[in-house]
């Protein structure tokens, strides 16, 4: 019997040690944007291009896009954030068509209701389409933009139920004061020109 309890926890041991190493989470400021979150991994920022279906009075344009992402576990963690200052007065709209194109494709697990302190938005949970994957996101519209936080479960992962998706979507906070001093600040991005930016496909 002993022996056979030895051969378990060897076997236990063994499995630890060769089992992936999950990155670290860590608090990411960006004071450019007025938000922080948690997220694992490096993140890594990019510019972007948003195509809105909607522009309000302005007819159809393109948007500057700021996204920062990063890659741990099969789970793939991204915060979008794009400028709509010139359209403030289409805010409701904007976050409807966010959602909407997010769900657009996929099997919709989830459709509610979030909340930032005074700020209320939408968080959405899908199943991607081709088996895929899993993706939840929270839409907010706030002080003229369009904040966007999404983690994807990829196939390769399986755990659609990771708890690592919700923990990352809720952990973004408006910044009303100095963050935490264990905080990672981000260098300064404003918005670049667009020229040479990605085209950015919010669905995905």
């Amino acid at each position: 019997m002993r022996f056979a309890a030895l051969t378990v926890l060897a076997g236990t041991v063994l499995a630890l040690m060769t089992a992936p190493a999950e990155a670290a989470w860590k608090t990411y400021v960006s004071r450019d944007f007025g938000f922080s979150f948690t997220a694992p991994g490096e993140m890594k920022a990019e510019r972007g291009i948003y195509k809105g279906e909607k522009d309000g009075d302005h007819g159809y344009g393109d948007h500057p896009a700021v996204i920062f992402r990063s890659v741990d576990n099969n789970i793939e963690y991204t915060a979008t954030i794009v400028d709509f200052n010139s359209q403030v007065g289409d805010s409701a709209s904007l976050l409807q068509e966010a959602a909407v194109a997010f769900q657009n494709g996929g099997k919709t697990v989830m459709d509610n209701y979030g909340r930032i302190n005074n700020i209320y938005g939408r968080k959405v949970t899908v199943d991607l389409p081709n088996n895929g994957g899993r993706s939840m996101a929270s839409f907010y519209f706030n002080k003229g933009y369009l904040y966007r936080m999404q983690a994807t479960v990829r196939p390769a992962n399986g755990d659609y139920a990771s708890p690592d998706a919700a923990r990352f979507i809720d952990s973004q906070v408006w910044l009303l004061r100095n963050n935490l001093f264990e905080a990672h600040p981000f260098p300064p991005h404003d918005f670049p020109d667009l020229a040479g930016a990605i085209d950015l496909t919010l669905p995905n």
